[in-house]
């Protein structure tokens, strides 16, 4: 019998399963994909390595920072920040700061810009203004026009729902804390002692790109006796005394259980809830029912030219449905192959969505197209791929932490079931996050305090901000 099974090879079960490797607890990872790193994962063909999409490691929790830095030691690369918004043929900061949209734009569209506003803030001031969702919110601050210029296409590409039916908290969170007014006035004074807090201008990547960190934690779990099991699947859950039974299947078909003591999963919070066999409340499958998550395709091109010299580009442009395109020898020249320059094109959806049902070469030639349309530029494709990830966003839908709430409540009825991570958690976290939830889940296992994983980024802080004060 296992002490603990871990569903889930990303970085919070990769994380709670390093913590536990120098215990003498008995632990099993079960990894569906033949790789481990989950949405952190780098995809490799050959001698071709892409990131499923790109990835900035930032966090304020100093224990995580340092665990990164140790494991990748000398492959950690310091890279200088660049990322910025394409929009109308034209490029502004990310995040964006609102004197760069107000002045990039044109005078008209400008004074527009700065009318709306106008009439957004004395909204506000007479209190008529109600924030119901992240429409409200974004509208609230940045003014209407704003709005629909630089965030009502963007977010409902991603999320595939209208702005109106997001949640406030989700842009309370995801959103640099300006205002137009204080950034116009900061701007101006821009010694000022107030500052608001700014992005963070450098950070770290693994050498060979963001899965090389859960590949060497994958080595190290192993050199320590915890048996990593990639390619399974797990059907079935069941209750048996003081601990359960796990069952799952191999890439063949072919079916085993063990057993154990205790589960962390970090696979998706509905997907565990249909695969768990137990007496789960009506009031709990309804609430699993009114939650979605959001797919996602990675077109993967290695192409002779360069492109752009941003980590990644965010498309705002309405007349293309790419999301965001990144550029991996802009993080970490080692990711070249040949001097050639490898790029993820990412697009979202749902399943029943015309692009998720499509064959990957039909994914990629429309991909290319649309790369050429954005730059205008010829370039030679040297190599090719699609990766496909479902269920890998938790739509952040107004009212859904209602639902959350409730299956939080239910779960916490079942001793020794933990969800960490962020498709287990149903919760919009980022790596270093995922890494804290399955650090704690860990450290509650072997004893060391009772630390609550769901307790992880509820101070809706951006998450690259440090203070400039």
């Amino acid at each position: 019998m296992y002490d603990v099974i871990i569903i889930g090879a990303g970085p919070a079960g990769l994380t709670a399963a390093y913590e536990l490797s120098d215990s003498d607890k008995k632990v099993l990872v079960l990894e569906k994909k033949p790789q481990v790193g989950g949405l952190a994962e780098t995809k490799v063909f050959g001698d071709y390595r892409y990131d499923i999409g790109p990835h900035r490691f930032f966090t304020k929790n100093q224990e995580v920072y340092d665990l990164f830095l140790n494991v990748l030691d000398k492959d950690a690369v310091e890279v200088n920040r660049k990322t910025r918004i394409l929009f109308k043929n034209s490029y502004f900061d990310y995040p964006l700061t609102p004197v760069n949209a107000l002045f990039g734009l044109g005078i008209f569209e400008s004074i527009s810009i700065g009318l709306s506003y106008i009439f957004a803030r004395i909204k506000s001031y007479i209190g008529i203004t109600k924030i119901n969702n992240f429409e409200d919110w974004v509208v609230d601050r940045f003014g209407r026009k704003l709005f629909n210029n630089f965030f009502k296409n963007y977010t409902e590409k991603v999320w595939g729902i209208d702005c109106s039916d997001i949640g406030s908290d989700w842009a309370a969170q995801r959103i640099k804390g300006l205002s137009l007014s204080t950034a116009i006035k900061f701007a101006l004074f821009p010694n000022s002692k107030k500052r608001p807090k700014t992005l963070v201008d450098k950070f770290y990547y693994p050498k060979l790109g963001a899965g090389m960190l859960w590949e060497k934690f994958e080595e190290i779990i192993i050199n320590k006796n915890i048996d990593i099991a990639k390619e399974k699947i797990v059907t079935d859950i069941v209750k048996k005394n003081q601990g359960f039974i796990v069952s799952f299947k191999d890439s063949e078909g072919n079916e085993k259980s063990e057993e154990t003591k205790n589960i962390f999963f970090s696979n998706p919070l509905l997907e565990f809830i249909d695969i768990f066999d137990g007496d789960v409340p009506q009031k709990v499958i309804e609430s699993a029912k009114s939650l979605n998550y959001r797919n996602h395709i990675s077109v993967h091109v290695t192409v002779d030219k360069k492109l752009f010299d941003d980590n990644w580009i965010y498309i705002h442009s309405p007349n293309v449905n790419m999301a965001r395109i990144a550029d991996f020898t802009n993080f970490s020249e080692a990711m070249s192959v040949d001097g050639n320059y490898p790029l993820t094109l990412e697009y979202f959806c749902f399943e029943n969505d015309e692009i998720w049902n499509k064959r990957n070469d039909e994914i990629i030639e429309f991909g290319l197209k649309e790369l050429r349309s954005i730059f205008n530029v010829e370039f030679n494709v040297v190599h090719s791929a699609v990766s496909r990830s479902p269920k890998a966003y938790p739509v952040i839908k107004t009212g859904y932490q209602v639902h959350i709430d409730i299956i939080k409540e239910w779960l916490s009825s079942l001793p020794n079931i933990t969800a960490i991570g962020r498709s287990g958690m149903f919760k919009y976290n980022n790596q270093d996050h995922a890494m804290a939830t399955g650090l704690y889940a860990a450290r509650t296992l072997l004893g060391f305090g009772d630390f609550d994983p769901w307790e992880v980024n509820v101070d809706g802080e951006y998450h690259e901000e440090v203070s400039n004060n």
